[in-house]
This record gives structure tokens, sequence and C-alpha cells, in this order.
């Protein structure tokens, strides 16, 4: 069984009416078989039209399963204090069933801010797979502790899963450390750079954030693609993944 698998971190409502047509264009023309979302919105003002930004994006792209999960509550909008309710979280788009989806907030690092990953179960015909849609700290110091926790929660559970996502893991040596050993990782099989700098960004030039790392014992990785767009200030990342 072979999987294509995406992720991007959307970048909530930012310039949205000029975004949106082109992500769901891009989503379409992709076709994976899983899609893996991060910073995802909920805001107040749309919920008479939509849940969320997830159901809002497949009301084009029709995938058959999905899930909206809230990481954190926003209380500013473009550096002003808000009046409404926003939320950012994940989403998860697939061909396949899901089955459960939770939450997992890491403790904070060096940012009192939250983040984590979503573990979700996906039902296919060859049996289930475990998915981790991540969004770490964007400090060094954060990202890999955080990083180190979502592999030992893993671990503690016995699962061999697909973890994707906005890693904020500018160090790659970080990455191998920490997962090398039992996971195939996407940006050795083929460097790239995924996240594009904008007005609003810390930093000013291209760097690598995101990315797809997957269980030896359970998958393997045949290629990978980031491709450069502006859907997003993030590239999307994209793998075909072969079942074992």
């Amino acid at each position: 069984m072979k999987l294509k698998i995406l992720t991007t971190n959307i970048w909530r409502y930012y310039n949205w009416g000029k975004r949106k047509e082109k992500l769901i264009n891009f989503l379409k023309e992709q076709n994976s078989d899983v899609v893996f979302l991060q910073e995802v919105a909920y805001d107040d003002r749309l919920k008479d039209r939509w849940n969320n930004q997830v159901e809002e994006i497949n009301e084009k792209v029709k995938y058959p399963s999905s899930t909206f999960d809230k990481l954190m509550k926003m209380k500013k909008w473009h550096d002003k204090p808000i009046d409404w309710i926003m939320f950012y979280g994940f989403g998860i788009l697939s061909k396949y069933s899901i089955k459960h989806s939770e939450v997992i907030v890491l403790p904070p690092v060096e940012k009192n801010k939250k983040f984590g990953f979503v573990h979700t179960i996906m039902e296919t015909p060859e049996g289930n797979i475990n998915l981790i849609n991540v969004h770490f700290e964007n400090t060094n110091k954060g990202s890999k502790e955080h990083l180190k926790q979502t592999l030992e929660w893993c671990k503690k559970r016995k699962i061999t899963p697909i973890i994707a996502g906005d890693f904020n893991m500018k160090v790659i040596e970080d990455l191998k450390e920490l997962a090398e050993k039992d996971y195939e990782i996407s940006y050795l099989v083929k460097p790239y750079k995924s996240f594009m700098p904008t007005e609003f960004s810390h930093d000013k030039i291209p760097i690598t954030l995101d990315y797809i790392i997957v269980h030896k014992n359970k998958f393997k990785i045949n290629k990978i693609n980031c491709i450069n767009n502006d859907i997003s200030d993030h590239n999307p990342v994209i793998a075909e993944i072969e079942v074992k």
C-alpha cells in the first residue's frame, strides 16, 4: 500500500482572501491521501457559515473524512486585541476513515504559549495507521524538547506513526539526534527550504521548519518534494510513502 502525504502550516486567516482559492486549487491538484494542516483557525464571526477553517476548505476539496482540533486561543489579530473568539489548531483531511483524534498539549519550554500535537488513528484496508500532526514551540530548545517528548509518547504507547507538521526545528542535527535511529526523515531524503519569510517573520532568510518523519518498522519514504508557492508562508512538504 502506498500513501501520498502532504503537510503545510496554512497561516490562519492572514491574507486569506488572496490565498484561499490558491490553497484549495493546490490541494485538489495534489490529490493527496492525507493532508496535515497546522495553524488552522476557528473564527466566531464565521460560525454561521463554517464550523472552522478545515470545514471551509473541505467544502471545496471534499475529502470524506476530516478533523479540526483547537490548540490555542488567539487574543490578538494583526497585533491588536480582539473582542471576538478565535482559536487556532490542527486539521486533517483524509481519504480514509478517521476513528480517533486527540490533542496533546506539551509543557512550554521557553515561551508561554500552547504547542503540541494531535494523535489521529486512520482506518485503511491494510489496517489502522497512527498519524501525529505536530506544531512545536518556535525556539531551538523548545522544538527539540517537544520532539523528544512526542517520540517518547509514541514509544510508550508502542505506536509506529507517521509524524508530520511544523516542527519549528531549524537545527537538522537536533532532529537527526532524536529521530534518525527509528525514523526516516524527509529532509535527509531530499534537502529543501520550507519557510519563506514575510514582513511578519522573525527569520529573514528561507529556512526549513517542516518535516515528515516515518517509523522505519512500518513505512518507507519513496519520494519527497517541497513546492515553493504562495499558498502560505510555509511551503508544503509532500511525501510518497510505502506501507510495509
